[in-house]
């Protein structure tokens, strides 16, 4: 990906007007546990976000993708080939761009800060460059890869979140962005395996922050809250406030952990333990668990033989490990700086969310009230898609379009401020 384009969130190169051009956006999100494509056709755009429409949709199993990293990439783009090839069967078209989802622990946020004193008592273009160059000396990413610029937000005196400070008296002035990067060899990785299936990458976004865009309403953005992303292998954390993600993470643990630990404590293949989750899966105990038992085959090869085992016994197998995984997200969140901010509004999703209880175990856990999250801001989603393990590819589409009003706001004061902003920052080599 060429470092001009990496600037997703405050302006776009060429090549996205020209997808943009024949009314559709394409989104790949790549899971541990599968790969999805939502096809969308963007008919107008307007305060509604409805106004994307998603007309072709597939996914199938992820294979040779681990923790939200690339383990065999033959594997990873066969899974891909096949997500995208029905998404475009679905809606009788052809891609050739896409915005891709990735996760996993080596996604990571930092907020870059700078301050000085205005002398003249009145903003100019010499004071922002100014904080802009003191922010800059905080920068020290290394190898790691710039995801995402989250956005310029300026403090004159008290006041926050000022788009364009030049003009206002003040004695103090600050900037902060949120920076989002990822690990730079994994992104390769991922960026090989999209170009291997012919397809132009116009941008790569971090999982933790499209699944808020998706759940997230404007007013719990606003206010501050924060988005439980569990998927397979990995659980993504998201924190708004003010308008703006303030925080990101990703933690090595998921779905696929419960039902490794099924596959264990029931010695039955994982294909037959990930199925037992999905059918009777639950995080609490009920009156009747000891008196409900279920068939599964057995882990030896070539045995036809099953065993039984009590509804009790699979609750006590999933429960602990996924009160582990709330327990982890609860230390994130904790060590974030934002957590008085996040718990104010706290929203559950994700694949592993259908498992019975799962809102009801995630009060307990984070002392909270909790609420599930749905990509329900997008039309076209069917049954089958719109799920909370489909947020993230929906969140995806949300930016896009997001992008998209963006560009037809006659704003061209501020959208030429904040490019010379990030200019300033990262230097003319991005």
């Amino acid at each position: 990906m060429n470092k001009e384009t990496f600037q997703s969130d405050l302006f776009m190169g060429d090549a996205r007007k020209n997808n943009r051009s024949k009314g559709l956006v394409t989104a790949i999100d790549l899971g541990s546990d599968k790969v999805a494509c939502f096809i969308a056709r963007i008919d107008q755009v307007t305060h509604e976000r409805r106004a994307a429409r998603i007309i072709g949709a597939g996914y199938c199993q992820s294979k040779g993708i681990k923790n939200g990293l690339i383990i065999d990439p033959a594997e990873a783009e066969k899974s891909v080939r096949l997500a995208l090839d029905n998404a475009e069967n679905e809606a009788s078209a052809e891609v050739s761009s896409a915005y891709i989802s990735i996760s996993g622990s080596h996604i990571k946020s930092s907020i870059l800060s700078g301050r000085i004193p205005v002398s003249e008592r009145v903003v100019n273009q010499d004071h922002v460059d100014a904080v802009i160059k003191n922010a800059r000396k905080n920068l020290n990413i290394g190898d790691e890869r710039v995801l995402h610029v989250i956005p310029s937000k300026f403090f004159v005196d008290d006041a926050r979140n000022v788009p364009d400070p030049t003009g206002l008296i003040a004695d103090i002035l600050g900037i902060e962005l949120t920076l989002i990067t990822s690990s730079n060899n994994p992104t390769m990785n991922i960026e090989n395996v999209i170009h291997n299936c012919h397809i132009d990458i116009l941008d790569i976004l971090a999982e933790p922050y499209v699944s808020g865009l998706a759940c997230l309403y404007e007013h719990e953005k606003d206010l501050g809250s924060v988005c439980i992303d569990i998927g397979s292998g990995t659980t993504s954390i998201s924190i708004f406030f003010e308008g703006t993600v303030v925080y990101t993470k990703s933690i090595k643990i998921g779905g696929w952990y419960i039902s490794n630990d099924i596959a264990k404590g029931l010695s039955t293949p994982f294909e037959h333990a990930e199925g037992i989750k999905n059918l009777y899966g639950s995080t609490l105990f009920g009156s009747n668990d000891t008196e409900q038992f279920y068939e599964i085959p057995q882990l030896e090869e070539k045995s036809s033989s099953r065993r039984s085992f009590k509804l009790s016994d699979l609750i006590t197998i999933i429960k602990p490990r996924y009160e582990e995984i709330l327990e982890m997200s609860l230390h994130a969140i904790e060590n974030s700086g934002y957590s008085e901010i996040a718990r104010r509004n706290v929203v559950l999703t994700g694949g592993t969310t259908h498992l019975t209880g799962s809102l009801e175990i995630a009060e307990r856990v984070l002392d909270c009230s909790v609420r599930l999250g749905m990509p329900t801001k997008l039309g076209g989603l069917s049954e089958n898609t719109s799920g909370p393990s489909f947020s993230s590819c929906a969140g995806v589409i949300i930016h896009a379009l997001d992008q998209k009003k963006n560009e037809l706001k006659h704003l061209k004061k501020r959208s030429s401020f904040t490019q010379k902003i990030i200019k300033n920052l990262m230097g003319t080599g991005f």
